[in-house]
């Protein structure tokens, strides 16, 4: 390897340990603006909830579903769609089940245009658009694998 190859994987791996210093750093000792950019490099790949350390795993897990009319429910995304797609909609059916165990009533106008966003092919062309939750709930601890449907909330 000659010298400005050297120099140049050396660069690559610096900004690549100061893009990550700017994203873990706390946000006193981070620039505004560089911490964006930091947080705009290393979200998409490095990025964990803290879920992942919890103690105790959630007992339901959720997804959300659509139906165009009378057409039998499906999920709102498919296996082939892409890894954010699915992410964002986890997410999506993640709050809307936080706000419904909360106890909440009205719906967030910002969720419903999110699920219509996932689906904005299908809703341009497409009337009587409807959303649900649909909840696997684990049924006994021992087992939790084992997950049951026990309710279905409708969100639109």
């Amino acid at each position: 390897m000659n010298r400005s190859s050297k120099r140049i994987v050396v660069g690559i791996v610096g900004l690549h340990a100061f893009m990550l210093a700017s994203y873990t750093f706390p946000e006193q000792l981070v620039p505004e603006r560089l911490r964006v950019i930091g947080q705009l490099y290393a979200r998409p790949v490095f990025h964990q909830q803290w879920r992942l350390f919890a103690p105790d795993p959630p007992l339901c897990s959720c997804e959300l579903e659509m139906a165009i009319g009378n057409e039998h429910w499906r999920p709102i995304i498919r296996q082939e769609d892409g890894f954010l797609d699915r992410r964002i909609a986890q997410s999506i059916a993640r709050n809307i089940q936080r706000a419904l165990s909360e106890g909440e009533k009205k719906r967030d106008p910002r969720m419903i245009a999110s699920m219509r966003s996932m689906v904005r092919d299908i809703h341009r062309e497409q009337q009587g658009l409807r959303f649900r939750l649909l909840e696997y709930c684990v049924i006994d601890s021992r087992r939790p694998d084992d997950r049951k449907t026990p309710d279905r909330a409708d969100t639109e």
